[in-house]
């Protein structure tokens, strides 16, 4: 594509990305860029706030809640009341997630989930699968030559929609988790402390509200538990050997295995376990795995950290302590319901105030489902997985175990670049284009900057409209 023809350069169209973007540290974004306003309510961005009327508010919560919509999805939204709205995406069911070829090849499930994410109508339990994801994060590598990441995707869409107690208890004995953080090897006589810390430091508590006697004593608790193959009634079967020189008939062994509904988990063998007593968190007695979830999650702690996170992923880069406390207390109080705790976010005043209006940056995936969603290009998934790498993200191998960043984490000038490059190759392929001006009302709200309308103006043919909303901050920010 020549960007000469918009009269937007390279540099200009990073620049222009950028200038959103990189606002989101001082969320001070556009404001150069839109000027002086007589918009009766501002962002803190400085964008003119739409979410006074019921269609941006709509819009708003599909953006957040899901990636992208068409136009008659908003259409349908916006008839509903709010309260209506929140209720009906959040009871959203999963649908499954299509079977890829090779069950034990991360980078074929890493496709297929983003193929679904671009052609499922239940958006909210994917976004919800990918928050859960970048939260009790694993990596791929440790799943050797097993189905181990199809699992956990599978997994997390599934109990990543039921409580966090049966989120919990599922994530503990997940092979791919299990062997990430070293759960698999833990023994009586070594426990391993790498997931009694995390599953406190980084999934449920925060630090400081554990003491190092406390990781001890949960690795002792959690000692023991070994990943078996089991069939579809439950029964342990002896899993397929691995041998170098029939790794393709290994591979199609655990793949029909698999389809047939064998299933790798996580069970407690008693000869391995500590069955002394142990001190946790002030409990004491023999504790086992589900008792130290249990212990976890009576911590004043704990409601408010996880409630904190899921805020900053789906509200407010930075939510006030009174914000998370009131959608804390409603969480806890209904037993953990995740359900629960996404109504009370998506009503919360941190996620419908005007003042929040683009608040939030895109993640890559995030962009890159979005924008093969707005252009119906699906085809593009294996390019995705591919081109996350680019933009510091790809699926199932996080930076560490603390996941990746967010909002203004995200953002560097090669980022930027890997984005204007997946959307130049978005265009590229196919014919057809959606018509920009509606595309402007339905996903941009009709709030444009100065430079974005400048470039829209100035564009000569729909591939180069498509161009410029794609690499402008309005379509990046949310």
């Amino acid at each position: 594509m020549n960007l000469t023809k918009i009269h937007l350069s390279r540099r200009q169209a990073l620049g222009v990305a950028a200038g959103g973007a990189l606002g989101a540290v001082a969320l001070r974004f556009g404001l150069d860029e839109i000027g002086p306003t007589t918009a009766a309510t501002v962002s803190a961005g400085g964008w003119p706030s739409p979410l006074g009327t019921q269609r941006a508010m709509a819009a708003h919560l599909l953006r957040r809640a899901g990636f992208a919509f068409s136009q008659a999805d908003l259409d349908t939204a916006a008839a509903l009341s709010y309260d209506d709205l929140v209720d009906h995406v959040v009871s959203q069911k999963p649908a499954p997630l299509p079977l890829p070829a090779d069950l034990t090849n991360h980078n074929q499930v890493a496709a297929a989930w983003y193929s679904h994410m671009v052609t499922t109508s239940a958006q909210f339990p994917e976004r919800m699968t990918l928050f859960w994801h970048g939260v009790l994060t694993s990596d791929y590598r440790n799943a050797a030559r097993l189905p181990f990441v199809y699992q956990q995707n599978v997994l997390y869409r599934k109990a990543g929609l039921s409580d966090l107690r049966s989120l919990l208890a599922s994530v503990t004995t997940d092979p791919l988790m299990m062997r990430y953080l070293n759960l698999d090897a833990s023994t009586a006589a070594a426990p391993n402390e790498n997931y009694a810390r995390e599953l406190m430091e980084l999934f449920t508590l925060g630090p400081g509200n554990y003491s190092e006697a406390d990781v001890r004593e949960a690795a002792r608790a959690l000692s023991g538990l070994r990943i078996q193959l089991v069939d579809s009634t439950g029964a342990r079967i002896a899993a397929p050997r691995y041998a170098k020189a029939n790794a393709q008939a290994y591979a199609d062994e655990v793949n029909a295995l698999v389809r047939s509904g064998a299933t790798f988990r996580g069970a407690l063998v008693a000869r391995v376990h500590d069955s002394g007593t142990k001190t946790f968190l002030g409990r004491t007695g023999n504790l086992g795995p589900d008792d130290v979830i249990d212990i976890v999650l009576a911590q004043p702690a704990c409601a408010p950290f996880v409630t904190r996170r899921a805020m900053t992923f789906f509200a407010t880069p930075n939510p006030s302590s009174a914000d998370v406390n009131a959608v804390a207390t409603q969480f806890r109080a209904n037993k953990y319901d995740v359900a629960t705790l996404m109504r009370a976010i998506f009503r919360s005043s941190a996620f419908t105030s005007p003042t929040n209006y683009r608040s939030l940056l895109r993640s890559p995936t995030d962009y890159m489902v979005s924008t093969m969603r707005v252009l119906n290009r699906p085809q593009l998934a294996t390019g995705a997985v591919r081109a996350g790498a680019g933009m510091d993200q790809v699926l199932y191998a996080p930076p560490n175990v603390a996941g990746w960043p967010s909002n203004a984490g995200w953002v560097s000038s090669s980022t930027l670049l890997a984005r204007i490059n997946f959307a130049t190759t978005a265009l590229a392929h196919g014919t057809t284009l959606p018509d920009t001006a509606a595309a402007v009302r339905t996903h941009l709200d009709g709030v444009l900057g100065r430079d974005t309308t400048a470039a829209l103006g100035a564009a000569k043919t729909p591939s180069d409209r498509w161009f410029a909303l794609l690499a402008s901050p309005e379509f990046q920010l949310k």
